[in-house]
C-alpha cells in the first residue's frame, strides 16, 4: 500500500508538534537529532506512532540519524516501507 508522502509528512509534523515541539512548526529539512529536537526516547515513541499509523515495522538498525534526522528523512523511510 503506497502512501501519499504529503500525508506522511503532515502526520509526522502533527506528532512532533503534539509531543515534542509544543506546537512550534519546524521545516521538513530541519535537523531534528543534530539540533536536539528529538531525544532517543522520543525517537522510540515516534517509531511506535509510525508503526501504528502507517502499518510498518522499523528495524533496530534503521534507528539512526540518516532515517530520523529530519521530517523529510522520516517520510522517505515510511514511503520506502509502504511503496
Amino acid at each position: 500500500m503506497a502512501v501519499n508522502t504529503e500525508n506522511v509528512s503532515a502526520g509526522i509534523r502533527e506528532w512532533l508538534q503534539g509531543n515534542v515541539t509544543g506546537s512550534r512548526d519546524i521545516p521538513d529539512d530541519y535537523a531534528l537529532i543534530e539540533n536536539g529536537v528529538l531525544t532517543s526516547l522520543q525517537t522510540v515513541e515516534l517509531v511506535m506512532f509510525l508503526e501504528d499509523r502507517f502499518g510498518i515495522t522499523v528495524e533496530d538498525e534503521e534507528l539512526d540519524e540518516e532515517n530520523f534526522g529530519s521530517i523529510n528523512a522520516i517520510t522517505n523511510l515510511v514511503a520506502g516501507k509502504t511503496g
